[in-house]
């Protein structure tokens, strides 16, 4: 009864800790920019505000992973989209621009580490190990500096890309010459591709290699790897054909001796 209770009041303060992060998100990216440039009117436009809200409390309600990670993140562009002006560079100065992204921040890391994080049940029994006092081995250390660059890789730079595009002068300057009076739109679009740049880059060149070394042995993911793709592909094994092979063989054997 005790760990029940526990976990009951660990998963309520998981939902409380992304849905004040949650929140503070959406306000920050979606309500006080669209009250800012009085885009708060017309059916679509509210809706379109609202919805980030609406995709956040879905997730909660369901304790979803990839809503609140991945939906609820898409769900706050949806605005911009609909209103360039929300991301305009007189809107997010660089002050505002680092609050608004530690936010995010704080969010993506709040809710990937509460909402997965559960309290391990107590041991039955102890008993120390002599291997235990060395401290972790050598590779494993490798894998937690490897973490960390990750992490840290996750946040810098889409933060450095999307800060070069909104306040470099000489990006700003050229996007002014070169499509006067749609500056917000063409701003808004710049990040959206640097944002989907880096998540290629970050996808295939980073994860990609270091795949086998982030999940586990690397034989072993590699071994599984290959056997979903081949379930995938549907591609018969070798046995298979063989046992075809045999089978006609035999078959036409039984013909042979039937008719000689």
């Amino acid at each position: 009864m005790a760990e029940v209770t526990t976990e009951r009041r660990w998963r309520t303060f998981a939902d409380v800790v992304a849905f004040a992060l949650g929140t503070n998100v959406w306000i920050s990216i979606v309500i006080l920019p669209a009250a800012f440039v009085h885009a708060i009117h017309g059916a679509l436009h509210v809706l379109s505000i609202l919805l980030p809200f609406g995709v956040l409390m879905l997730g909660l309600a369901r304790r979803s992973e990839a809503i609140l990670l991945g939906l609820f993140p898409a769900a706050v562009l949806v605005p911009v989209g609909l209103q360039p002006a929300l991301a305009s560079s007189h809107v997010y100065g660089p002050i505002r621009f680092t609050l608004c992204a530690l936010g995010v921040v704080a969010y993506l890391f709040g809710v990937s580490f509460f909402t997965t994080f559960h309290e391990p049940p107590a041991p039955r029994s102890v008993r120390p190990l002599s291997s235990a006092q060395a401290g972790p081995a050598e590779r494993w250390q490798r894998r937690e500096r490897m973490y960390w660059m990750l992490t840290a890789m996750s946040v810098v730079i889409p933060t450095v890309l999307i800060a070069w595009v909104n306040f470099d002068r000489g990006i700003a300057r050229y996007v002014g010459d070169m499509y006067p009076g749609r500056v917000a739109l063409m701003t808004t679009a710049l990040t959206a591709g640097a944002i989907v740049l880096w998540l290629g880059i970050y996808h295939y060149a980073f994860l990609g290699v270091l795949r086998p070394h982030r999940t586990g042995d690397r034989d072993l993911v590699t071994a599984l790897a290959q056997a979903r793709a081949d379930a995938k592909a549907g591609k018969p094994r070798g046995r298979f054909y063989l046992s075809v092979a045999l089978a006609l063989f035999a078959m036409c054997m039984l013909i042979l001796l039937r008719h000689l």
